[in-house]
């Protein structure tokens, strides 16, 4: 029997503010994957103690977690960003009860059925969901033999990296030639990120909202380009990408994307 959420779901959207569970290992929300219904979850909180009593447990498995508050202005971007994520469900916390909503129920889910192929936004909501329970897991200080189902996240990762198509940031050159003669003639500039050890790597992006927290200050031009093809993009002296380097930041060595490639295609 169905359940009328009406009264939560209005409740919900005139609250002032909430706090969201975020994971400090990948700066965005925390996943769960809950163990009955396997909804791909967000946890939110009414109280910064409510928030710290769930963190108990997550704290015991060396998981960091913090809080981060929405007033009410930025409730709808929040919610509508995290069908990016694959999230399908939110479970609200407060003192009187703790209680999910489906994430379709709160806020439509944009449908780009109507626009032409070309037109419709890089979403690649497997990818960034994979990524994020992945990198939840493998970067947790404890022994690797500890890490709970960490090749099956591994190789779920790795199949939607082969079959996603990514945002690549270019820097047009000057010049009166037009956008497409420039593409053409590759008249462009790559941005290029350097780790701690000094090693060379470039940025690509899973969706738009990735790449506008890279691109705040508007300098570059996004394109689309298929897994099979980004190695043709790769400069010189890169040792490979950083998927998402503004979210849970994935390393893509050079000698990783054809044997990928050849694996998953074969």
């Amino acid at each position: 029997m169905a359940v009328d959420k009406s009264f939560l779901i209005k409740k919900v959207q005139q609250r002032e503010t909430m706090l969201v569970s975020y994971c400090a290992f990948t700066g965005m929300p925390l996943i769960v994957c809950d163990p009955e219904s396997f909804n791909d979850q967000v946890w939110i909180f009414e109280s910064e103690a409510l928030l710290q009593e769930f963190a108990k447990k997550y704290t015991e498995r060396k998981v960091l977690l913090r809080g981060v508050q929405y007033k009410n202005e930025q409730f709808l971007q929040f919610f509508s960003s995290l069908f990016t994520m694959g999230v399908n469900e939110l479970v609200f916390v407060d003192e009187g009860a703790t209680t999910t909503i489906e994430l379709s129920d709160l806020v439509k889910q944009p449908d780009y059925s109507k626009l032409k192929p070309a037109e419709r936004p890089i979403l690649n909501p497997q990818l960034q969901l994979t990524g994020l329970y992945f990198m939840q897991e493998a970067s947790r200080p404890v022994p690797n033999e500890e890490k709970e189902n960490i090749k099956e996240l591994e190789e779920e990762l790795a199949a939607n990296m082969v079959k996603s198509k990514y945002i690549v940031g270019i820097e047009l050159n000057e010049g009166s030639e037009s956008d497409t003669e420039k593409l053409k003639t590759k008249q462009y500039k790559l941005p290029i990120l350097k780790n701690k050890n000094e090693e060379i790597l470039q940025p690509i992006f899973s969706d738009a909202l990735e790449f506008q927290k890279f691109n705040k200050a508007k300098k570059l031009k996004a394109i689309a380009v298929p897994y099979a093809e980004l190695s043709k993009l790769l400069v010189k002296d890169a040792k490979g990408f950083m998927l998402n380097p503004g979210g849970y930041h994935i390393m893509m060595p050079r000698e990783l994307l054809l044997g990928l490639q050849k694996r998953f295609q074969q």
